[in-house]
């Protein structure tokens, strides 16, 4: 893959997936920046690497040529475009920015700077949805004409359940952001279709949550003295979609569904059959037809993002690191599929859209690339 060298900014859930997968391909990393300089350096001590001052002392060391964005979304837009001034390439978490514009902005900075450019669409770095787009593809199912999917997390149910997305910008999007930029971009890269228009409703389960006076990491409970703050961003969302060709989606995207961990499903069903898969079980495609038969297509061990034999799972971990993957090997000259800028500016269009008709409770034109 070339002499390249890894900064991480950015130190919490996936920050450190991003360490994880750079140390199992053999990608030297040459620091890391949290959020404060104590955050920093007790990361850096606990992961026995370098712990960055500042941003400006990242940007200035020679040896950093990527820099993986992991750190909240408000700082992704901005520090990118320094880290593309800077000549360095980057590999950022989604969503890309906080609006289309701040997106747009980093793919065309990206490409006058020659620069490349990844976002961590993490779910498409699994064998069996690499598999699923090529079955559509194929035609087995035939044309296209209906999606149903839906995104559901429960971490955020109870009004004590704290971490910093929560107390986004009132103009920002959360759920819809977070987690159905996956969605969106799952039914993207599977069918190649973008989308038209859309009608979404949003809702908010707590309008006023609790927070913890001390920093709680995603995924993790607080605990401790709270605080009361107002909540305007999403919990969750309902939203149609139209394809091209009169194809049809209906998506459903919560933070707040009892029960459910981290269930992204994607089912597309066509003119002969209907294929779906399901996050919690990465490695099987469901396909149903006519003929009275439902079968389970396991992953395919001789696939490029199958790095284990039959009956040996591979789970998010091993996508993440097809991601990285495809992105190091295209930096060293052996073009490998891997997710864009220009995706998570596909993204922001949707999500854009999807705010604007829930708050107009309408229908919206979603626009093009």
């Amino acid at each position: 893959m070339g002499e390249q060298g890894a900064a991480i900014i950015g130190l919490g859930f996936i920050g450190g997936a991003h360490i994880e997968s750079l140390r199992r391909l053999g990608i030297p990393i040459t620091g890391v920046l949290g959020s404060s300089p104590e955050s920093t350096q007790q990361a850096a001590a606990r992961l026995g690497l370098r712990a960055y001052a500042s941003l400006e002392e990242l940007l200035a060391d020679p040896a950093v040529t990527v820099v993986h964005q992991c750190g909240p979304n408000a700082v992704h837009a901005p520090q990118n475009l320094l880290a593309l001034a800077a000549g360095k390439h980057v590999l950022s978490e989604k969503p890309l920015g906080i609006s289309a514009d701040e997106c747009r902005a980093q793919l065309q900075a990206a490409e006058d700077g020659n620069r490349l450019h990844g976002v961590n669409f993490s779910y498409r770095g699994y064998a069996a949805v690499q598999q699923m787009r090529d079955l559509i593809a194929s035609g087995e199912i035939g044309e296209v004409r209906y999606l149903h999917g839906h995104y559901l997390q429960d971490w955020l149910l109870f009004p004590t359940d704290f971490n910093w997305r929560v107390g986004a910008n009132p103009a920002e999007t959360r759920a819809v952001a977070d987690i159905g930029s996956h969605l969106s971009d799952l039914a993207r890269f599977v069918t190649g279709h973008s989308p038209q228009r859309l009608l979404a409703r949003f809702s908010t389960l707590h309008p006023e949550r609790r927070r913890p006076t001390q920093a709680v990491q995603t995924f993790t409970q607080g605990s401790g003295q709270t605080e009361a703050f107002p909540v305007s961003t999403e919990d969750q969302a309902s939203i149609l979609v139209d394809y091209p060709g009169g194809v049809h989606a209906n998506f459903e995207v919560s933070q707040v569904a009892a029960g459910h961990k981290n269930d992204l499903q994607l089912e597309v069903q066509g003119t002969l059959g209907a294929v779906r898969w399901r996050q919690e079980q990465p490695e099987e495609l469901e396909i149903g037809t006519r003929s009275h038969r439902r079968t389970v297509q396991l992953k395919d061990a001789s696939h490029p993002f199958s790095h284990y034999p039959p009956g040996h799972p591979e789970g998010l971990p091993d996508a993440i690191t097809n991601v990285v993957r495809g992105f190091y090997q295209t930096l060293g000259g052996t073009p490998t599929p891997y997710p864009t800028f220009r995706d998570g500016l596909a993204a922001a269009l949707l999500t854009e859209a999807a705010y604007r008709s829930s708050a107009q409770q309408t229908w919206v034109d979603v626009p093009e690339l």
